[in-house]
């Protein structure tokens, strides 16, 4: 674990930097973290086994919360049919 979330050591080095709802520029921790976020939205609405639907949900209502707190996104999952 690092000193915090925002460690100086820890800026993107995109082109374009990633900006957080709060303006602050995101580390590359918090776009990955993202990323797994916005691939579980993705598979949520793939036609997936039940097990696996229930289990993709599951994690997507997790890292919803891991999102959301950081600023990262703000969205409600029913908005999205989740």
């Amino acid at each position: 674990m690092t000193g915090g979330p925002r460690d100086a050591g820890e800026r993107s080095t995109g082109t374009a930097p990633s900006i957080d709802l709060l303006g602050a520029e995101m580390t590359p921790s918090e776009e990955r973290l993202l990323a797994v976020y916005e691939e579980l939205k993705a598979l949520c609405s793939e036609d997936l086994p039940p097990i696996a639907h229930a289990n993709v949900r599951a994690a997507l209502a997790l890292m919803h919360n891991v999102v959301n707190g950081l600023a990262l996104r703000y969205e409600h999952l029913s908005d999205l049919g989740v």
